[in-house]
């Protein structure tokens, strides 16, 4: 799959728990670049934990892709 096609799907493409989806559809984050385009502390701002942080990188690394650097 091409890099750019990956990173326009919704994020219901990656593998996270569906309140965690909630947290980031609240936070109008639909898409997977809008995700990657995230630091880990303006997820943390949104109220997401840690370690769902973590899963949220593991999914990403899996696509070839990162959340952006703090």
């Amino acid at each position: 799959m091409e890099y750019r096609t990956i990173k326009q799907q919704d994020i219901t493409k990656i593998k996270i728990n569906g309140e965690l989806l909630s947290v980031l559809k609240r936070n109008k984050i639909r898409i997977i670049s809008q995700l990657c385009n995230k630091t880990k502390k303006q997820l943390k701002e949104f109220g997401i934990k840690q370690s769902d942080i973590k899963q949220i990188e593991i999914e990403l690394e899996l696509l070839g892709l990162d959340l952006k650097n703090d």
